[in-house]
């Protein structure tokens, strides 16, 4: 088990990131109910299997994707949006959860994050009521990019491995 912060917004507060990205950055977003099956650069069975559960209906509501931030073709930003499923049990059937974020390492202190998670909340506006973020309790980094962009920390918890499976797991607020 891990030790996870909760953070919360609802839909109407007011977000206090910067949407704007340094030149040359763009912002793509890959939603499977909107666009199919991922293409490059979301390789890997992981995207293909989130498009899997959207078509299984396996989420909460058909609002899943994933928020890319590029230099040229170069991914250097990711998030994902998930509805409320299996892993997010403390979520409501209308929430989504910002998680799975990661920035290049040559990419880190640029603003990404800020810039992603602003752009997220534009893009979905007016599809969930309340957005999750939910953090390893010792990432500093991206626990000051979320208090910074007006999340409130809602509770701690902890992330189940049952039978030592991480595939498994839940997140378990307490």
């Amino acid at each position: 088990m891990s030790l996870e912060r909760f953070y919360r917004i609802d839909a109407g507060a007011p977000l206090r990131c910067a949407a704007s990205l340094p030149e040359g950055y763009t912002v793509h977003t890959w939603r499977p109910a909107r666009d199919g099956r991922p293409g490059a650069p979301l390789t890997g069975r992981v995207f293909s299997i989130w498009w899997l559960f959207d078509r299984l209906r396996l989420f909460a509501n058909r609002n899943a994707g994933v928020l890319m931030i590029r230099e040229g073709e170069r991914l250097a930003h990711r998030s994902l949006v998930t509805p409320r499923w299996y892993r997010f049990p403390f979520m409501r059937r209308t929430d989504l959860q910002i998680g799975d974020t990661w920035t290049e390492e040559a990419d880190r202190g640029r603003g990404l994050a800020r810039a992603a998670i602003a752009a997220i909340h534009a893009e979905w506006a007016g599809q969930f009521e309340r957005m999750w973020y939910v953090v390893d309790d010792d990432n500093t980094a991206s626990i000051k990019v979320i208090e910074a962009c007006g999340y409130e920390l809602i509770g701690r918890g902890e992330r189940t491995r049952p039978l030592g499976l991480g595939l498994l797991g839940r997140f378990v607020l307490t």
